[in-house]
């Protein structure tokens, strides 16, 4: 697997990234105002333009409000609280509208490999098969909160190689090649983020992680994909329901 290095974040990055921090840690409270762009400008030593293409997004996320003639002000902390139901397992995608939250995902890297052992139990295939992996990151409200690498069969999906993919890739399933989700099995563990995860997550200390192994079954029972996830703890909580105590 590709080890990605820490990327040097643009300016824009961490401006808000700064306000961010000095929303959560206190710094700035709600009913606050903000330094004002000439000041982030010359702390950052960025253009006026780079400090508003940071600053609109907070506006948008309703953590910042720009008053005329007065500045913009703390409207929320902007933490970020997310819950997985494991009773109602759903794509990201649909996890973040029901809550209301801006949200999108990278695809970083294809690759075409032989399963691993773990892969290949999950997915009912050969030892050595050839399988598809994407690696990609969720974010919510511009923050890295998922990071998952989802395996496919390559045979089966062979064209997912060079295909533009500009939806989540469960959902490219049901478009480009009619193959449905019908029923799902999740194993769900801890663990802590590692080198590579560190680097996506974009952060530089280890951090707790709920790991979430993700199998999708056809209506037939035969599984077409295992996505393999990193949820982060200080984000997500999971939701188990237990039907009745033994």
């Amino acid at each position: 697997m590709r080890i990605y290095e820490k990327r040097i974040k643009p300016k824009y990055i961490r401006i808000y990234d700064w306000v961010h921090a000095q929303i959560r840690v206190g710094n700035l409270k709600v009913g606050d105002k903000i330094p004002t762009e000439p000041d982030l400008s010359k702390q950052f030593d960025a253009s006026r333009m780079t400090v508003r293409k940071a600053i609109d997004p907070l506006v948008l996320e309703g953590v910042l409000e720009r008053r005329p003639g007065q500045g913009t002000f703390v409207m929320s902390s902007g933490i970020i609280k997310l819950t997985y139901d494991a009773s109602r397992p759903m794509r990201f995608s649909h996890e973040m509208a029901v809550q209301d939250i801006p949200h999108h995902f990278e695809i970083l890297d294809r690759a075409v490999m032989p399963a691993d052992d773990q892969v290949q139990k999950f997915l009912c295939i050969e030892k050595g098969q050839k399988v598809i992996c994407l690696t990609m990151v969720c974010y919510a409200r511009q923050k890295p909160v998922i990071i998952e690498r989802v395996f496919f069969p390559y045979h089966e999906f062979k064209p997912l190689i060079d295909m533009v993919i500009d939806v989540p890739p469960l959902e490219l399933m049901e478009k480009r090649f009619d193959t449905h989700i019908h029923q799902v099995t999740q194993y769900i563990s801890a663990a802590v983020a590692g080198k590579e995860e560190m680097a996506l997550f974009n952060i530089t200390d280890p951090i707790p992680c709920i790991y979430l192994e993700w199998v999708s079954h056809r209506e037939n029972g035969i599984p077409f994909s295992v996505s393999l996830c990193h949820y982060r703890s200080d984000v997500f909580k999971f939701k188990i329901p237990a039907s009745e105590l033994v």
